[in-house]
């Protein structure tokens, strides 16, 4: 649900049925022997060569409103019927999933085998296994039911439903987003896709891609709106990765919202007009909705003490604007120490209230800036923003022909980086100098990075121990969006805990928490006597998933500095581990996995060779080895040519480089990918360098006894 509005959901027991009977209307509807669609048993000749065969598909959602009560219902219906042709979709579909109610939402299943003969067999639903994930943070339970008896041929025909009852008494409400990419995994024979609402309800809709328009049907009788798509012979589309499907396969966009006369009147939030179809928002919207967003005055008292106490003579509105960013995101300090120590996520703030926050500093400074509004790439273009959960809100601090751009903080986040699927994209920029009622929006192309702004430098040092184990001394210098990953992964709160408290003259841990700090010392002492075991199992993981040779870790991964400052920008770390892998005995000589040092690479072959989508990379980005290998006494080295190699084009690279000096191996490499976005066509140069760097993790090197 959108981030900036805060809506209460209550479960509704006055409008739902026993759960058992509604359990069986539905099913009696699902299994209907009169929708001909879901009868059908045999496989286009056309698609006798697939894995499986979607016979029937249905996704329909319902939004409706109960007369003379504040309560909304949401509804999602997916029912499916397949043909598994062969053991990979046999095994895929043999074990299924599927949650247990929850909140105000009850689910309901059915799952039945058809054999070729038409034999049906309805799976036993009690057989299913509880079981329990994390879903953003929070416990989710679900059950786990195995399929039994499928054999090729066999039809699995499943229905999994949703119904919500939601109270309201909001003057808005939105229900969730649909984002529907119609291409499957799988080709579909007959695919229907449905948007039910009341005809007072707003609608947002829009095909994209080359999918087709939805039909509208109205329901007199019901008060109801139908927006229907009716597909047949879909043809598959293979999982791809570097896909964008939303920007490249058809796709439809949904959205329903509820809104009173107040709403309408007050609240410019691109609703358009009660039971029209709304597909399209113009830049005039887009200012209306930013003068929404920003109504609020914002209380800039602790910002305004900060830059009396600490920026006392700075004039350079963009170290101003650095400066403030730091302080405002340490604010966050003290609630991210208590959440970790909980065991809690790590406390985020809204962009909205960022936004609106800077910008009323900077404004009160007379510091000239824009509000700007923007897309991600893998989601949208600024011409086709449908719906306010696809806007991403930034802040641009101008100096003269010069820009920074402060994007919502975490706990790592710098002045100046923006999210990499925002970068080369179409934006507007709103003056947050200006009235609202006197914005003109103007369109500008957010700046982009480049492959030496995410880089990822490593020095590995190898030394062979009595030629039956080697041990790895390794040293990484990471650098823009790269660093991302291993600031998450390898650091907590207390890596730069001291840096974080000097710089801004930080009480001890817990200050002010008054009658519950002796709790949370308690809390913070049973987390760092766990913490080094936290740090050790990160760096195990880490080791298993990146290298293609078994070893463990000889020491705690060092962290030398944090990459949470623009003055120091690189994450820098070090560990050490050991390996009987890398070493093989072969007669008198020895082998050396030397090209397995650069970390696993991805392989392109088999059906992935052919691409019909367009390549999407996140950022581009590099990422370099420096290796030395001791030369055991008594041993020539043989074999270095193979790791000469070079295969570089306008899209990326992979260039390596191997000789001897002072006794040691020294070998140098660098992996680039040069680009964002490459046309489908030239797939075979992104693969060229791709296989050239996974090659190169296959050679050996020979140590061959004087």
């Amino acid at each position: 649900m959108y981030k900036y509005l805060l809506l209460s959901l209550i479960l509704s027991t006055s409008l739902t049925l026993p759960a058992t009977e509604r359990a069986d209307e539905i099913r009696a509807e699902m299994w209907n022997a009169t929708n001909k669609n879901f009868q059908v048993r045999e496989k286009p000749k056309k698609w006798a060569d697939k894995s499986a065969i979607i016979l029937a598909q249905l996704n329909r959602f319902e939004y409706r409103k109960p007369v003379l009560v504040s309560t909304l219902r949401y509804n999602e219906y997916n029912h499916f019927r397949i043909k598994l042709l062969d053991k990979n979709s046999i095994n895929k579909y043999s074990e299924m999933s599927y949650y247990d109610n929850y909140g105000s939402t009850k689910v309901y299943v059915g799952f039945k085998v058809i054999k070729p003969n038409g034999n049906e067999t309805i799976v036993d639903l009690a057989k299913a296994v509880k079981m329990e994930k994390d879903v953003n943070g929070t416990k989710r339970s679900y059950n786990k039911l195995a399929i039994p008896g499928l054999e090729k041929g066999d039809i699995l025909d499943y229905y999994i439903c949703e119904e919500s009852a939601v109270s309201n008494n909001s003057i808005i409400y939105f229900f969730e987003p649909v984002v529907f990419a119609l291409p499957r995994e799988y080709p579909v024979v007959n695919h229907r896709l449905q948007f039910r609402a009341e005809r007072r309800c707003f609608i947002n809709l829009k095909s994209l891609n080359g999918a087709p328009e939805l039909k509208l049907q109205t329901d007199e009788a019901n008060d109801e709106q139908y927006y229907t798509l009716d597909i047949n012979d879909l043809e598959a589309v293979n999982d791809q990765r570097w896909n964008y499907q939303y920007r490249d396969l058809p796709t439809i966009k949904f959205r329903a919202a509820y809104a009173s006369g107040k709403a309408m009147r007050n609240l410019d939030v691109l609703l358009g007009e009660p039971g029209k179809v709304k597909s399209s928002v113009s830049k005039k919207e887009l200012e209306e909705l930013a003068g929404t967003m920003f109504s609020t005055i914002y209380d800039i008292k602790m910002f305004s003490k900060f830059a009396k106490n600490k920026l006392k003579g700075v004039t350079d509105p963009f170290e101003i604007a650095k400066q403030t960013y730091y302080f405002y995101r340490n604010d966050l300090f003290g609630t991210a120490e208590a959440n970790l120590v909980e065991g809690n996520n790590e406390p985020t703030i809204s962009e909205i209230k960022f936004v609106d926050a800077l910008s009323t500093f900077l404004a009160s400074k007379k510091i000239p800036h824009d509000i700007v509004i923007a897309t991600r790439r893998n989601i949208s273009t600024i011409d086709n923003i449908l719906m306010e959960n696809e806007i991403e809100w930034l802040i641009r601090v101008k100096k003269g022909d010069q820009y920074l751009y402060l994007a919502p903080f975490d706990m790592y986040s710098i002045p100046g980086e923006i999210n990499p699927l925002l970068q080369g994209t179409e934006a507007y920029a709103l003056d947050g100098l200006v009235s609202p009622k006197k914005w003109d929006a103007k369109k500008i192309t957010l700046p982009v990075t480049t492959k030496k702004d995410n880089r990822t430098e490593v020095t590995l040092n190898l030394q062979i121990e009595n030629l039956t184990k080697a041990k790895a001394l390794v040293s990484k210098s990471i650098f823009g969006r790269n660093r991302i990953y291993e600031q998450n992964s390898f650091m907590d709160l207390y890596d730069f805990e001291k840096e974080e408290r000097d710089r801004f003259k930080m009480d001890e841990s817990f200050t002010g928490y008054s009658f519950y700090k002796k709790k949370y010392i308690a809390m913070k002492t049973a987390y760092m006597d766990k913490r080094k075991t936290y740090k050790t199992d990160a760096l195990k993981g880490y080791l298993d998933q990146n290298y293609g040779f078994k070893s463990k870790a000889t020491s705690e991964l060092s962290i030398k500095q944090t990459g949470r400052y623009d003055n120091a920008l690189a994450m820098v770390d070090e560990f050490s581990f050991e390996s009987e892998d890398l070493i093989q005995k072969a007669g008198s000589n020895y082998l050396i996995d030397a090209g397995k040092l650069i970390e696993s690479q991805v392989k392109i072959e088999g059906d992935e060779l052919n691409r019909s989508t367009n390549v999407y990379f996140d950022c581009p980005r590099s990422y370099s080895y420096h290796i030395t290998i001791d030369i055991p006494s008594g041993y020539v080295v043989q074999g270095l040519d193979k790791f000469n190699q070079q295969q570089e084009n306008q899209f990326g690279g992979f260039t390596s480089k191997a000789r001897e000096q002072g006794g040691k191996i020294i070998i140098d490499t660098e992996k680039h990918y040069d680009v964002y976005f490459a046309p489908k066509n030239q797939w075979p140069s992104i693969v060229a360098f791709l296989n050239s760097a996974n090659s190169f993790t296959e050679q050996k090197i020979l140590l061959k006894k004087k």
